[in-house]
């Protein structure tokens, strides 16, 4: 279904070449699971939101990507699948199934780039120590679960204030 769904946006668009495919929408196509995206070595953009994928092993060779929508799915695991991703600003992944909240911030430790992640709605986000962790472990988030202006935790977190 994913690869249908593919080729039918880049018939709709002209797009004949995948060097071509900068920007992908594949949001609310009620998909399981996603076909390998390598031919798009130069996209950026990826909307994969409002589906049913319970795993993102899909972007092994799309390092260009800046922002990735995967809300509203049911990942599980984001576990060897992110992190050579290094050039993500905008990384959204609420409202999953993400359990591990350890697992899943150490896949993101090389995203220096990383500006605006999401991770509310998941299980291990009712952990009331969770923003904390979050945010010292990857100090180049600036906005955190919708909410920005956490320089307060952020010192209380490296114990500096």
């Amino acid at each position: 279904m994913c690869e249908k769904a593919i080729e039918d946006i880049l018939k709709k668009h002209g797009i004949t070449r995948a060097i071509d495919v900068s920007e992908l929408y594949l949001a609310k196509k009620a998909l399981a699971s996603v076909a390998d995206l390598s031919r798009f070595p130069m996209m950026t953009y990826l909307w994969l939101n409002d589906n049913k994928i319970r795993e993102v092993c899909c972007l092994r060779h799309n390092y260009r990507l800046t922002e990735l929508y995967l809300h509203n799915n049911d990942i599980t695991s984001i576990t060897g699948c992110l992190r050579h991703l290094t050039s993500l600003q905008v990384l959204l992944l609420h409202n999953n199934q993400l359990k591990k909240l350890g697992e899943s911030v150490s896949e993101l430790r090389r995203m220096h780039f990383l500006r605006t992640l999401t991770f509310f709605l998941n299980p291990f986000a009712q952990d009331p120590g969770y923003r904390l962790y979050v945010i010292h472990y990857l100090p180049s988030v600036t906005l955190l679960d919708r909410r920005g202006k956490f320089k307060q935790i952020l010192c209380i977190s490296m114990n500096i204030c």
